[in-house]
């Protein structure tokens, strides 16, 4: 792909246990003939930063790669995601020595930084053995990189398996297919995680517990199956970060954040369903339904933990029945987290991510060319922003009305609109920013969110109601139901204030 002058990659990165590796190089796909020759290369590769990490604050990783007798220096910089392929600018030069060529990084996304260029050092060191070869598949060549990868970090060494998939011609539903083909025989996750990403990481005095939503960019002007596919590219992104983190030590507020990532997709699947309307769209809804279910009750446990359980502890300190408790629902939450990891081990889960990109990238909603698939798709997004809205603003507006008077489901169901509400401006935001649009929107949002904290206070209370099975658990539980009142009431003062406010959204 192109952009301007700047040269671009595109490629599907994929990871798997190191342990497997070698069952991937055998599979008779590796087997077959090729453009070249097979190619193993041995990778000794140093990244350069500021000791204030300036360059990875600004999506920029710089690397000296020594491969034989050749020090390639590679400057990568990363673009807003323009859908599940990996998509950034990169500029390769192969330099003299293992130290940094800044001439040659004078008209690259290093540029701004060559006045510091004296701060700029060695943060971390990285060894990879790849497996190198291109592949006729489909009516594509794709370039197939195996590596096997080490990481020197402060205190301990880190090993990784990946595998990329580089589309050199052709298109991008052979690349899925070529994935898709190995998975069947491999479990290969969807990764979204550099290279660079992994030395940081491995360098890091603290853990990440969980990793937030990141800002989708659209254009005005973009179709709308352009901004679908950016969309649901970064909700699979927001997943997979979250899975990765979950995988190695089960965090709270990581599973909740693969929770809300999963509801996020689906919302975008619901936001634009005409857009991608096949046979496969609601076997897809459905799966990712399923994914997040399970996650369910390990987020149920936590939140009555945080909430209920963990404010009553000072007061029953010397209480052996609460002591009990406590520890019979930590014992629960240990036995959640347990089949949450079992879950995204399985099969099921990660063929099932894999299957939901291929399909948001090249499913046959993408090959359609009938007229009002035509029509639907290249529709402006601005125009189905505004459209979708402003219908679900009437909604939420409608169906809250007179909260006292609606049970603790029906309160939910409210909630689950605002929540849909909210996804959809958050996934629309970088198309309403002129004039007071851009106040409005923050008046809106902050509404919106207070709306949605309270709604799930209440429905926190109803779920714990029904988790009660002990006389020790209800006393503490009167104290929640208590607050009931005053919830309502603060929810429907948010509700009418969200009514007054202007819409942000028309232009």
């Amino acid at each position: 792909m192109k952009n301007g002058s700047i040269p671009q990659e595109v490629e599907l990165k994929l990871e798997l246990e190191p342990d497997m590796l070698d069952q991937v190089l055998a599979d008779p796909l590796f087997q077959t003939e090729s453009h070249d020759s097979p190619v193993t290369q041995n990778l000794h590769s140093t990244y350069f930063d500021t000791p204030d990490q300036a360059l990875r604050q600004a999506g920029i990783s710089f690397r000296i790669r020594r491969n034989g007798d050749q020090n390639i220096q590679t400057i990568k910089a990363s673009r807003p995601l323009d859908g599940i392929a990996l998509s950034r600018s990169e500029w390769e030069h192969e330099i003299e020595g293992e130290d940094p060529d800044y001439t040659a990084a004078e008209e690259t996304a290093l540029k701004p930084f060559l006045k510091v260029r004296e701060t700029i050092q060695p943060v971390f060191r990285m060894t990879a053995q790849r497996k190198l070869r291109r592949l006729s598949y489909g009516s594509s060549i794709i370039e197939v990189a195996v590596d096997r990868g080490e990481i020197v970090g402060r205190e301990q060494t880190f090993t990784f398996g990946e595998l990329e998939l580089e589309l050199k011609e052709g298109t991008p539903a052979d690349l899925f297919g070529l994935a898709q083909e190995l998975s069947a025989k491999v479990p290969l996750r969807l990764s979204f995680k550099t290279k660079a990403e992994r030395g940081y990481e491995a360098i890091s005095d603290e853990a990440i517990k969980r990793v937030k939503a990141g800002p989708v960019v659209l254009r005005r002007r973009m179709t709308s199956a352009q901004a679908f596919q950016i969309i649901s590219a970064s909700c699979l992104r927001h997943l997979m970060v979250n899975d990765a983190i979950v995988r190695t030590a089960p965090e709270a507020d990581a599973v909740h954040q693969m929770r809300v990532a999963l509801r996020r997709l689906r919302a975008a699947i619901t936001l634009f369903k005409d857009v991608v309307e096949d046979d496969r769209r609601d076997q897809i809804k459905a799966e990712l339904k399923w994914m997040a279910n399970l996650l369910g009750e390990a987020r149920d446990l936590d939140v009555y933990i945080a909430k209920v359980l963990e404010p009553a502890r000072a007061q029953n300190e010397h209480n052996e029945r609460y002591r009990q408790l406590l520890a019979d629902y930590e014992e629960q939450r240990q036995q959640a987290y347990q089949a949450v990891q079992d879950t995204i081990a399985s099969p099921r889960f990660i063929n099932g991510i894999l299957e939901t990109a291929a399909w948001i990238q090249a499913g046959d909603w993408v090959l359609d060319d009938s007229k009002i698939a035509r029509r639907r798709q290249e529709r402006p997004v601005a125009e189905l922003a505004e459209e979708e809205i402003g219908r679900r603003w009437k909604r939420v507006l409608k169906r809250g009305r007179h909260l006292a008077d609606l049970d603790p489901e029906e309160r939910h169901q409210v909630r689950i609109e605002i929540k849909k509400l909210r996804y959809a401006t958050e996934f629309f935001d970088s198309l309403f920013k002129g004039g007071g649009a851009k106040r409005r929107k923050r008046d809106a949002l902050s509404t919106l969110e207070a709306l949605q904290e309270t709604l799930g206070e209440l429905n926190d209370i109803a779920v714990g109601s029904e988790m009660n099975t002990s006389s020790a658990a209800d006393a503490i539980h009167q104290d929640q139901i208590s607050r009931v009142g005053d919830l309502i009431a603060a929810a429907e003062e948010q509700h009418r204030k969200l009514a007054s406010l202007e819409p942000f959204w028309k232009t």
